[in-house]
């Protein structure tokens, strides 16, 4: 299978390295990635603006590409400029969750919508931890699952797995269910004049979440 993948976290995320060496084991795989971090970028495109484009020297892998766009951008690009179509546009592994209403905002998510605009099946993949990440119970649980996962994938809509941070082992099972709603305490500071910085932590969610993908 000739699989996309990409990410928003960027060339030097550790879950771009991860997915991409349980994917090589079995699949042909093209990294088209931005250059730097595009965490929150949505769907957005580049547009008035040129887009550079590098192939680079990525540990083992031969075809990896940065590209000075957003996760949108990678995907068109590598859609466009590929050969072989591609039978799966897979984007992570993102240093971070893709939760309810924040998968409007993620990069990460929105990469595969746009692979599904173009008629490609496409699967996100998220660890929900903040900090200290641990691939190895998610590499573990992909490398005895993907093909099922991959089975599971869909031209018409996007498969958004959430992964615990945690050991193989220790992963009680998969659920699935509906995206919910994430709520902030958000608001702006003040850090200098005339310049502003939104803060804000997750609200506990309300009883009407119990049965979507909520923290």
């Amino acid at each position: 299978m000739n699989i996309l993948v990409c990410n928003d976290d960027g060339i030097n995320s550790e879950g771009l390295l991860a997915l991409a060496n349980v994917l090589n084991k079995k699949h042909n795989i093209s990294i088209y990635v931005p250059d730097g971090n595009r965490s929150g970028f949505s769907r957005s495109l580049s547009f008035y603006k040129d887009i550079v484009v590098k192939k680079v020297n990525y540990y083992e892998f031969s075809n990896v590409y940065t590209v000075s766009g957003t996760p949108a951008d990678c995907v068109k690009i590598a859609t466009s400029f590929s050969s072989v179509p591609y039978d799966l546009v897979i984007s992570g592994i993102n240093l971070g969750s893709n939760l309810g209403n924040d998968i409007l905002y993620s990069g990460t998510v929105n990469a595969c919508f746009e692979a599904n605009t173009l008629g490609i099946p496409a699967i996100a993949i998220s660890n929900v931890a903040n900090k200290d990440f641990n691939f190895q119970g998610i590499i573990e649980f992909l490398e005895n699952n993907i093909e099922k996962i991959i089975s599971l994938s869909s031209k018409e809509y996007t498969l958004n797995i959430n992964m615990p941070n945690a050991f193989y082992k220790d992963i009680k099972g998969v659920k699935f269910c509906m995206p919910g709603l994430c709520r902030y305490s958000d608001g702006y500071v003040e850090t200098d004049k005339d310049t502003f910085k939104l803060v804000g932590k997750m609200l506990p969610p309300s009883k009407d979440e119990e049965f979507t993908d909520g923290p």
